[in-house]
This record gives structure tokens, C-alpha cells and sequence, in this order.
């Protein structure tokens, strides 16, 4: 019994000793520090996980963001059971949504069913954790862990139930949308064909890709003439479909409207 309580008690410390210095990574030493006795008191035990540490922290002002000027940054995604580019779609998807227009991978790997992928950007600040969060998880993602190794923010995600939430359902009824990104996902439920119309005052340069569930891609229907109209047969294996312009979104910015049959 008293071996059985010592090890309870390990236990307990491990468990805080990892809380508190995941807290204090995430606030840097200088900060942790300098904030102890008000993180003690929003923190009075050591049942929080990563995602409650990181939104407390961000609620009482104890994660700064913020940078005297622009500089570049590096951010690390390590994405678990899940298909890369499905991955980065959301992620791609995520970022634009909060604002985020122009990053680059720098890195990229993959090994067995682990995809890693780091984006640098230049910012006035780090990308908002809680705020990514909200995002990643609104997409069906989980996120696993965050850590930050001074001015690189870590993210482990698991995309094994993600989803792409602006893709839209193929039916057999014309249905508008209009983008000002000019990009279009459509989920082709079953429909052998695909018809597409633009306004007459837009200028579209057709652009279609085909992929299957795994988003690989299948097929691609490009086509350098302006057209307003087109009928295109469905891959038997096709899942998803993108419909933007060859040049630009500004080509059909009055939007498209969509029909399967």
C-alpha cells in the first residue's frame, strides 16, 4: 500500500512538473518568472491540458504576441494519421481565414503516416494560438500539442477527421456562389457530369481539378479562351472538385453557378 501511494505521489509531480514547464515554455522564462504568484492562482492544480493552458494564458494577457517591427517567422506543423494534402489544404484554409495571406513552406517531410511541414511568414506578431485553434478545431482537427522553442511556435495536430468546411454538395439544382478568392471546392456526390456558368461580363479561363477521397489528384480541365459556359464529364473515382481561373479571380468575380448530372 505505501509503495502503491509513493508511486501515486511520482505520479502527481511528474504530472505538475510537465504543466509547469509547458507553461513556462509557452511564456518564456523571463515572463514565467516575472508573472509566477498570478500564474499560481489561475493555475491552482495541475488538471489542464494544453489546449485550457494555452487559452488561459492568452484570456489574462500572459502570451505575448507581438513584435517591436516586422520580422520573419517560422511556425512548425507536425500533422498525426492523416493524408498530407488534405492536411495542408486545411491548414492553407485555416490561415487565409484568420487573415493570413502570405507564407511559405521552407520544409517539408514525410515519414510513415507523420507529415511535417514548417511556414515562414513575415508578421508584427506571432500567429494567434487560441484564435488557430478555434480554427483547426472548427475543421474537425485535434490539436495534440502546442510548444514554442523561443520565436518558433510548435503545433501537433491530428487531421485523421478533418474536413475542408468551405467545400460545397453537387446536386441536381443550380446553386450560386460567389468567392472573392475565386476558388471553389465542390463535392461531387456521385454526379457523372459537371455544368459550370459565369456571368457574360466575366472573363473566365476555365480551371478545373478532379481528385479522388485521398485528394489525389485525377484529372485537370484547363483551358486558355474565356468561357461562360461548360459541361464536364465526372471521374468515376472523383471526389472533390476545384473550379478557379487560370490567371486570376478577378476573371469571374460576379461567382458561378453549379449543377450535377
Amino acid at each position: 500500500m505505501k509503495k502503491l501511494f509513493l508511486l501515486f505521489l511520482l505520479v502527481i509531480n511528474l504530472f505538475a512538473i510537465n504543466n509547469t514547464s509547458k507553461i513556462e515554455t509557452i511564456m518564456g522564462e523571463e515572463n514565467y518568472q516575472k508573472y509566477q504568484k498570478l500564474i499560481d492562482k489561475i493555475f491552482p492544480n495541475n488538471e489542464y491540458n494544453i489546449i485550457e493552458i494555452v487559452k488561459k494564458l492568452k484570456n489574462n494577457g500572459l502570451i505575448d504576441l507581438f513584435f517591436n517591427k516586422a520580422k520573419i517567422i517560422d511556425t512548425k506543423f507536425e500533422f498525426k494519421n492523416g493524408n498530407p494534402i488534405l492536411e495542408q489544404k486545411i491548414l492553407n484554409n485555416s490561415l487565409t481565414n484568420l487573415g493570413y495571406y502570405y507564407f511559405y513552406p521552407i520544409e517539408i517531410s514525410k515519414e510513415n503516416s507523420t507529415y511535417n511541414v514548417t511556414l515562414e511568414m513575415k508578421s508584427e506578431h506571432f500567429i494567434d494560438p487560441v484564435s488557430l485553434i478555434n480554427e483547426l478545431t472548427s475543421r474537425g482537427c485535434k490539436i495534440l500539442d502546442i510548444s514554442r522553442n523561443e520565436d518558433i511556435f510548435s503545433y501537433k495536430i491530428d487531421c485523421s477527421n478533418g474536413f475542408i468546411k468551405e467545400i460545397k454538395d453537387l446536386t441536381n439544382k443550380n446553386q450560386s456562389f460567389v468567392n472573392p478568392n475565386g476558388e471553389y471546392w465542390i463535392k461531387s456526390n456521385n454526379f457523372s457530369k459537371l455544368t459550370i456558368k459565369t456571368s457574360r461580363l466575366d472573363s473566365w479561363h476555365p480551371s478545373v481539378w478532379f481528385y479522388d477521397k485521398d485528394m489525389n489528384l485525377i484529372d485537370v480541365f484547363r483551358k486558355n479562351t474565356i468561357m461562360n459556359f461548360t459541361v464536364l464529364q465526372i471521374p468515376p473515382a472523383c471526389e472533390y472538385i476545384k473550379i478557379t481561373d487560370i490567371y486570376s479571380p478577378e476573371n469571374f468575380k460576379r461567382g458561378i453557378i453549379i449543377k450535377g448530372n
